[in-house]
């Protein structure tokens, strides 16, 4: 399947009450759906601590799960109102951590839609990293990008 949207991701972080300097990234993608669960397909970039690495998201009722492939390699799930034990891979290694999911909403109709969702990294039982993701998803217009 060829790119048939654009898809622009936005991270906003807080860490103990403060407000970081938020992660965005634009780029072409998939969107496509099976078995009921949506999915978006997009490469990550320098800008998003991710080079030379395929996402995957998959969306389905209270749910999603994170795939990335290549250079970094994870898989993350999201369950709404869950707290679920991972390895966290990052730039700088893998650390274990607890993600507390309280949203996860979505709407896609027409090649078209969004994603929010909202949730708690904790990495030590003592830092707190506050995640508010979002995923706008439009048609790719022929003759762009």
């Amino acid at each position: 399947m060829d790119n048939n949207v654009l898809i622009r991701v936005k991270t906003i972080q807080r860490c103990d009450g403060e407000e970081l300097k938020p992660i965005e990234l634009e780029t072409p993608g998939k969107l496509g759906m099976l078995n009921d669960k949506y999915y978006l397909i997009y490469q990550e970039s320098e800008m998003t601590g991710f080079p030379d690495t395929t996402t995957t998201i998959k969306i389905w009722d209270g749910n999603v799960e994170v795939k990335r492939k290549g250079r970094f390699s994870m898989e993350l799930c999201y369950r709404e109102g869950e707290k679920q034990l991972c390895m966290y891979p990052t730039p700088y290694g893998t650390i274990g951590a607890a993600i507390s999911t309280s949203r996860v909403e979505f709407a896609f109709c027409q090649g078209a839609g969004h994603l929010r969702m909202d949730y708690i990294l904790d990495a030590d039982n003592r830092n707190f990293i506050e995640n508010s993701l979002r995923i706008q998803v439009t048609p790719l217009q022929k003759g762009t990008l």
